[in-house]
């Protein structure tokens, strides 16, 4: 009657849970593993959010040659007629008239050095914005990439421990059969299997979202799966806090953009000033009187020479200075908030990734080594009937706990390096 249930109860655990992770992990053909690096490559290329970054860089450098001319000529023509009544009235002495002219507004030189100044300042600000972009994008998809390696690692250990579950239920059978396991075991043995069994289900399901996350930061339109390898050991880096602090103020690209922002409000403060400075216009004028017999009977010419004259400097000019002087001021104060906020995040993400990879040393170092020898010896005892089923149970939940612990350990700890490399604003060479 026992080998009867146990039979029975093994056809009811191999059946149902096998054939779900059956329907769960259906069988795909493989697909060429991708670095990392090429990944990245493919982001730069085709990302959107990088691309707009790009074309506002762009247009501000070619903004930048519209300052560095003067205003567009103006031409006037004028054609005086003269009706037939006083035509007769003076003798028939008096023809149509036509005058042309001729008129440029020249602005004083240092204007025109200052206004291409401030463009150029903007554009370079914008510039640092693009390379600042460019710099998340990479973070985006090596975060987004450690995130698939992280679930991708969880299937396939969840995978490896249903093959060890299932041999911890052949041998719960073989001892019930012969008397020294009770049915609660089998029991606890298939209920374990199907939580893992939909614990692999909840795994694939991230997979799919890194995936999609990963899709659409290389800007793809295909959602084909992407396989990759397994990540590199990561390297140890040879800086300290300070450096990295160093680091971030120096090729910071954001910090860098602000800093332009803030020659650009230099700029427009000197060229406040420059307003009280009059403007040059000169003017050629023709007049011309057309005859009965001849295209032309007569003409005459002038020229002139005005300027601007800032008769309303305290309401008008010294406005602009006084905006250019409290733009100027909230400049610099935003200058100082953005390197305060670069040091901060580089101190913030140095400290994260020295917290992670000292947990992933802790992790191989002793935990996992220790957890792993534990069931080992779990089994051991048990199949020689020395341990229960439940400490078998409970030993062989720590060790798939702290086995995935340590990959979520990885996975941080590729993503912390990615934060550290935003905030110093370049790769650390690892």
């Amino acid at each position: 009657m026992k080998r009867t249930i146990a039979g029975f109860l093994m056809f009811m655990f191999l059946a149902s849970p096998v054939f779900a992770a059956d329907k769960a992990v259906p069988p795909v053909a493989a697909s060429p593993k991708v670095s990392l690096s090429s990944l990245i490559q493919e982001a730069l290329k085709n990302n959107p959010r990088l691309k707009a970054a790009k074309y506002r860089a762009e247009a501000a450098r070619a903004r930048v040659a519209l300052f560095r001319n003067i205003p567009d000529p103006m031409v006037e023509y004028e054609y005086d007629k003269i009706t037939p009544a006083s035509t007769a009235a003076m003798g028939d002495k008096i023809r149509p008239m036509k005058s042309f002219a001729v008129s440029q507004e020249i602005p004083f030189p240092t204007k025109i050095l200052l206004r291409q100044k401030s463009a150029q300042k903007e554009a370079n600000a914008l510039e640092q914005e693009y390379k600042e972009t460019e710099r998340a994008v990479i973070k985006d998809v090596k975060a987004a990439y450690a995130g698939l390696y992280l679930n991708r690692r969880k299937v396939d250990f969840i995978k490896d421990s249903l093959s060890l579950m299932h041999q911890f239920v052949d041998v719960t059978n073989n001892k019930y059969a012969v008397n020294k396991a009770g049915q609660q075991d089998v029991l606890r043995a298939q209920v374990e299997y199907s939580k893992m069994s939909n614990t692999v289900i909840l795994f694939e399901k991230e997979v799919k979202i890194e995936e999609s996350l990963l899709i659409s930061l290389l800007g793809r339109e295909d959602d084909a799966a992407i396989e990759i390898p397994d990540a590199d050991p990561l390297k140890d880096l040879d800086l300290k806090e300070e450096d990295i602090v160093a680091l971030a103020r120096k090729d910071r690209p954001e910090l860098k953009s602000v800093r332009e922002m803030l020659g650009k409000a230099e700029v427009e403060s000197s060229l406040s000033k420059q307003e009280f400075i009059p403007d040059v216009t000169v003017k050629y004028k023709r007049d011309e009187v057309a005859g009965k017999l001849s295209r032309l009977d007569q003409g005459q010419w002038t020229g002139s020479v005005g300027i601007n004259v800032p008769i309303w400097f305290w309401s008008k000019q010294m406005s602009g200075v006084r905006e250019a002087r409290a733009n100027l001021d909230a400049a610099r104060a935003e200058y100082k908030a953005a390197e305060n906020t670069a040091v901060f995040e580089a101190r913030s993400a140095f400290a994260k990734y020295e917290a992670a990879r000292r947990l992933v040393e802790i992790y191989e170092t002793g935990v996992l080594p220790q957890a792993t020898s534990a069931v080992t010896t779990a089994r051991r005892s048990y199949e020689s009937g020395s341990l229960g089923f439940l400490e078998l149970l409970d030993s062989l939940r720590v060790l798939r706990d702290l086995q995935i612990e340590y990959f979520e350990s990885v996975a941080e700890l590729q993503v912390s390096l990615a934060d550290l490399e935003l905030v110093v604003g370049g790769d650390l060479g690892n």
